[in-house]
């Protein structure tokens, strides 16, 4: 029985931890930080852009709008120009990757916007305990209560451009 009982609740907190994380979203609040943001002094959903890691959201935007090169030539591109990745928490790698400049490229915080729901983890078939992530299409986005480090138009750009490379 009380198996069944902490079950039941523990079903239940996460249900109420979903709730929360979707009325916060709403509310245009960030529910964690991001590279190029500091948090702010007092206040637990609000973002500061942080300039020395702006510049290299910028760049990284900059270049992957404006030219034909990718996330790998990006990143290539950062290092030869002496723009390192600020290390944080228990970061290892000084260096952008291609991995961290697709999630950078994907992330709307960057224009302003708070997105909920873009992600799900869904079980994998035919397996026991294996789950992965799947990229939805529809999903909350609203604005933020912060600033953005670049332009929406740029941000779409970047998003076609994405979705035209998947495409191939």
């Amino acid at each position: 029985i009380f198996g069944a009982l902490a079950q039941e609740e523990s079903a239940n907190t996460s249900k109420r931890v979903k709730f929360g994380k979707k009325m916060n979203a709403e509310k245009g609040r960030v529910p964690n930080i991001v590279y190029g943001y500091d948090k702010t002094i007092g206040d637990y959903f609000n973002l500061a852009i942080n300039e020395e890691e702006a510049a290299a959201i910028r760049v990284i935007y900059d270049q992957y709008v404006n030219t034909d090169i990718g996330s790998n030539g990006i990143a290539k591109y950062l290092e030869n120009h002496g723009i390192r990745k600020i290390q944080r928490q228990n970061g290892k790698n000084p260096l952008f990757d291609a991995h961290l400049i697709r999630l950078i490229l994907k992330n709307p915080v960057y224009c302003g916007k708070i997105a909920y729901g873009r992600r799900r983890t869904e079980k994998v078939h035919g397996t026991r305990n294996d789950y992965h992530l799947v990229e939805q299409d529809d999903y909350l986005l609203v604005d933020g209560l912060h600033e953005a480090i670049i332009s929406e138009e740029v941000w779409q750009a970047a998003q076609v451009k994405l979705l035209a490379q998947a495409k191939k």
